[in-house]
């Protein structure tokens, strides 16, 4: 299935969420009639139904939690079925026992569900095969579920994944840099700041989607830098917002000067670069250490030469937007560092030796 094919077929409902549980379903319901014939045959198509999730992750986890339930009610069923009737007094006892056992045990709260589910449909049907059934049923279901959320992804989802990380990038500086000018540039700017949210956001969860998957493994390394990356680059994300809220207590004079517009921008840079850098293949001429140490020395210049013509009050508050500006920068270089940390060898030595010469000073030897 192609991304293009994808799309027109999410327009009619056929989302890959839902072909994976019809799969796994239809999967597990075949798979039960070869083995067992015509018993209790929707217990596997309803397990593979309810845990099939987003992530192969979270399908293991639910899957786990559903037949430590299905076990533990069951058990305390057939105990308790040994000396009770099916009555008001047998189903108290029956939830009492398997829940209060499940919650004594700090097990998950999906278990504990389960346990009360399993116990009341236990004693309904209870004869000594039922919880046999009901075990390797929902068994089958799990495994047919994980399997089809292993094999069934989204088509490029590596290449979807890191472009939109840049976009996300891309938009993040372009709204940093927006923010000091004012006007309608400061509405888009904002407008590309919860934007550039969404995209980082919507990367995670994708490459979250790829995990344990087949397709992750040819592109682990790339999917490890991957997580280090948008990890970083939301933690910008909170800084700019900071910067954002900031500036929008500044009066006009301020935030809008032309040393706040270069300030903004010399950052805005370094975001931008960082991003092109680490989550696209273009060659990048400039280097991402002397960027920040130009728009660090910027931001050093111009405090320390408002400190000699601005107002305490003003001081105080214009602290506060150099600040989060200094941290941008800050997650930037730990983020650069961590790129370079996973990359290949060869990569990271001549990474290593660059930055090495940019802090000697000697960075126009490169």
């Amino acid at each position: 299935m192609n991304e293009g094919l994808q799309d027109r077929l999410e327009k009619f409902g056929l989302s890959l969420y839902m072909i994976r549980i019809t799969l796994a379903a239809s999967l597990s319901w075949v798979a039960v009639h070869s083995l067992y014939g015509d018993h209790y045959l929707y217990f596997a198509p309803l397990a593979a139904i309810l845990i099939t999730q987003g992530t192969v992750k979270a399908s293991l986890e639910k899957g786990f939690y559903r037949l430590l339930g299905i076990v533990l009610g069951g058990t305390v069923s057939l105990i308790v079925g040994r000396f009770l009737d099916i009555g008001i007094l047998s189903i108290l006892l029956i939830l009492l026992l398997g829940i209060g056992i499940a919650t004594a045990c700090r097990i998950n709260i999906q278990a504990v569900s389960q346990v009360g589910v399993t116990s009341v449909l236990a004693l309904t049907f209870y004869h000594d095969h039922y919880i046999v059934w009901r075990v390797a049923e929902t068994l089958i279901g799990v495994l047919i579920a994980l399997l089809i959320n292993m094999i069934i992804v989204p088509p490029k989802g590596f290449v979807k994944v890191k472009s939109l990380a840049l976009e996300g990038s891309l938009l993040l500086a372009d709204s940093l840099s927006g923010m000091a000018t004012g006007g309608r540039d400061a509405a888009k700017a904002q407008k590309a700041l919860t934007r550039s949210g969404e995209l980082l956001a919507k990367s995670v969860r994708l490459r979250q989607e790829m995990q344990f998957t087949l397709s992750h493994y040819p592109c682990r390394r790339g999917l490890r830098g991957m997580t280090q990356a948008t990890a970083h680059l939301q933690k910008v994300h909170f800084y700019v917002k900071e910067i954002a809220d900031e500036l929008s207590l500044l009066p006009a004079h301020y935030a809008a000067a032309d040393w706040m517009v270069e300030v903004a921008g010399a950052t805005a840079d370094c975001i931008a670069l960082y991003g092109t850098k680490t989550l696209s293949d273009a060659e990048v001429q400039r280097s991402l250490q002397e960027s920040l140490r130009h728009a660090r020395d910027l931001q050093l210049a111009w405090f320390s030469e408002l400190q000699g013509i601005c107002p305490l009050t003003a001081i105080r508050d214009l602290g506060a937007v150099f600040s989060h500006l200094n941290r941008v920068l800050e997650v930037i270089e730990q983020a650069d560092y961590a790129a370079v940390s996973v990359a290949p060898l060869p990569a990271r030595a001549e990474a290593a030796r660059s930055i090495h010469l940019v802090k000697k000073g000697l960075s126009h030897k490169l």
